[in-house]
């Protein structure tokens, strides 16, 4: 694929350049999977950061995810933090799921069980269920860890 001369391409373009951050954000998408566009990493970060800029969550989340990745970006978790952070306390339960990830796992924050549960928490009420999943594996485990031992 080459260039955007479909007629869809040009109209979401033309939407993206106008500033729309819908599709600013599909426009992304776009350049990320090579859909009617030649496949393009950088591209689809720019666009996925001029999405974020206007506080959409599917970009801010998207921008997290390339830098988490490294895709389009060199790998680096901390500069993913603080856009899912911004899209979870915008209540995007991904963002709050990325967040709650990156405490348990200590991905560019310290490691803390206790903030990841608490994101976890979050993202399951807004209707994550990966989320859901994650907070009934982590207090299991709390939950283990507070039991007396036999003798």
């Amino acid at each position: 694929m080459t260039g955007s001369k479909t007629p869809g391409m040009e109209r979401l373009r033309a939407q993206a350049d106008s500033g729309d951050a819908y599709a600013q954000y599909e426009l992304g998408c776009r350049y990320y999977d090579g859909n009617g566009v030649e496949r393009d990493y950088a591209e689809a970060l720019k666009w996925y950061r001029k999405s974020a800029a206007q506080g959409n969550n599917s970009g801010l989340c998207d921008v997290g995810f390339c830098y988490r990745n490294g895709t389009g970006v060199p790998r680096d978790f901390a500069k993913a933090i603080p856009f899912y952070l911004q899209a979870a306390n915008q209540g995007c339960p991904t963002g709050a799921y990325w967040l709650a990830y990156s405490y348990e796992h200590g991905e560019g924050v310290e490691k803390d069980v206790k903030k990841a549960m608490h994101w976890y928490d979050i993202s399951s009420k807004r209707g994550d269920s990966d989320a859901a999943e994650a907070l009934k594996r982590l207090a299991a485990a709390a939950a283990g860890k507070k039991q007396p031992r036999r003798r």
